[in-house]
């Protein structure tokens, strides 16, 4: 072999290594990628199951019991939240609110990821449900806040904001 096909020889090694390196960085990226769409899709199905959890509850502790409140909203809970001590757990909730300032965290079936999820319950504003409402009124907002919490994750975490309306209607 003369030096020439030597040269030859390490110049198509240093090809093949550069393309090989640049072929291994797009699958290690599509990786980052593939899971973080995962961690979107396993995010927002947590969350939703938990605004469906929420959804079949009753609107207030005193709407669960008797219909006292239908035309006054003073007669509601004074601060949205749990009613006794008793009520630590989503399965314990008897009531839409009971969800406020609590914080949750749950393994997502099939991984071994983890994803904690904040709840915010307030009264809004009937003309505008972004708005909160310092007065008790027939309608109230969930803000329930996801990310993932393990395995730790480099970088910015990705959270996930969604948010509830429910309201208290009565039919005569």
């Amino acid at each position: 072999m003369s030096t020439g096909h030597t040269i030859a020889t390490l110049g198509a090694f240093m090809l093949l290594t550069t393309i090989l390196l640049n072929f291994y960085g797009m699958l290690g990226s599509t990786g980052d990628v593939i899971s973080s769409g995962q961690d979107g899709i396993l995010a927002t199905t947590l969350t939703t199951s938990y605004m469906e959890i929420a959804q079949g509850l009753a609107y207030d502790e005193i709407t669960d019991t008797s219909d006292i409140a239908i035309r006054n909203p003073l007669n509601l809970s004074l601060v949205p939240g749990p009613d006794g001590a008793d009520e630590d757990s989503i399965h314990k909730f008897n009531d839409f609110d009971d969800f406020n300032n609590f914080v949750y965290e749950k393994e997502a079936s099939g991984t071994n990821r983890r994803y904690k999820t904040s709840f915010k319950v307030q009264y809004v504003d009937p003309t505008n449900v972004e708005k909160t409402s310092a007065i008790r009124t027939f309608l109230k907002r969930m803000d329930l806040t996801t990310w993932r919490t393990y395995p730790p994750i480099k970088g910015q975490v990705d959270t996930l904001k969604l948010s509830l309306v429910m309201g208290y209607f009565h039919f005569d």
